[in-house]
């Protein structure tokens, strides 16, 4: 049974006239009566009634009626749907988060996207930055939320916002004292510093942040975790360096934050897709991130009216999306 067979079918139970149904559908007549006698065959019924001067259905044809309509429904419903998915307008978006730094900000962007994508939902996951990017390069997240820089050119990026790093010290310190600390002033401690495995970004900028002030850290330990960082500075294990997000808002006692007074010492949070065949939805947040961040809008759940409308999406070429450039 073909798909175009019951379209004939319903044209002529519609019209009840061969020669009408056939111009309804752009078909000779004959071509049109033999491809109902062939859905009658296959289906070993009589489905209209030929001896009257109009055509009628029979009982087989009534009953094959009331399927068929259904069936096309269901055909218009799947088009319907297949097509917003296509558009982004449907569907789910795959969401990778590194916990630690995009947090702070992910219910503002989440609420902007729910008005937006109302039909769009978010499927969420947490991990480490390496292997979120990983699973975005491998097709298996639609959008990664990590510490940037991202350099591999396979996959484009945007900034989402600029977080700035801190340091985390016992509250007894000589250093608590102070309303910024310069990265100078912590030659000599030691450290509690993140690995380079759950955070490339945050590792890197820690040691380069003590090699231009003119020392190598001495690290006492590390953690896999950033949230274990202040747990193992209040233990008086070190001083440790963090982005603010992980701290903002939390108390952890006896422990205490300044800002470092280095204007080196930011961490890009940014929103990666793949370069080459991203989703609609993925191409739709990027744009999302994108103006939010262009337009002034500030990204942290502390300080955000979530009240206010939603961004506009900026779309390059009619409804199309435009793939963004990496992030520099």
């Amino acid at each position: 049974m073909e798909f175009r067979q019951i379209k004939f079918f319903m044209a002529v139970a519609e019209e009840r006239h061969f020669g009408r149904a056939a111009e309804r559908m752009f078909i000779a007549q004959p071509a049109l009566s033999q491809h109902i006698r062939r859905l009658e065959r296959e289906l070993d019924v009589r489905l209209f009634d030929r001896s009257a001067r109009q055509v009628r259905l029979t009982a087989a044809g009534e009953a094959f009626l009331q399927v068929a309509q259904r069936m096309l429904r269901q055909a218009d419903e799947a088009t319907l749907a297949a097509r917003r998915a296509e558009a982004g307008e449907a569907g789910s978006l795959g969401l990778g988060m590194q916990a630690s730094v995009a947090a702070p900000v992910l219910s503002v962007v989440l609420r902007h996207w729910s008005r937006l994508r109302p039909g769009v939902q978010p499927r969420l996951t947490s991990g480490r930055a390496g292997d979120l990017v990983d699973l975005v390069r491998r097709g298996e997240l639609d959008v990664a939320l990590v510490d940037g820089p991202v350099t591999d050119r396979a996959l484009t990026s945007t900034l989402v916002v600029e977080d700035h790093m801190v340091i985390l010290m016992p509250a007894e310190h000589t250093l608590a004292r102070q309303e910024t600390v310069s990265v100078k002033s912590l030659e000599g401690e030691q450290f509690v510093a993140v690995s380079r495995r759950s955070s490339a970004t945050l590792h890197d900028r820690f040691i380069e942040l003590c090699a231009t002030s003119g020392f190598s850290p001495d690290v006492a330990v590390e953690v896999d975790d950033p949230d274990l960082l202040p747990l193992a500075v209040a233990a008086g294990l070190g001083v440790g360096l963090v982005a603010h997000a992980l701290v903002a808002g939390r108390v952890t006692p006896g422990v205490v934050s300044r800002p470092l007074d280095d204007a080196r010492a930011a961490i890009p949070l940014v929103a990666v897709a793949a370069r080459q065949g991203a989703t609609a939805q993925a191409q739709e947040f990027l744009h999302l991130v994108q103006n939010l961040h262009q337009r002034g809008r500030p990204l942290h759940s502390a300080t955000v009216d979530l009240t206010e409308p939603p961004a506009e999406l900026v779309l390059s070429d009619g409804r199309e999306p435009r793939l963004l450039q990496p992030a520099v």
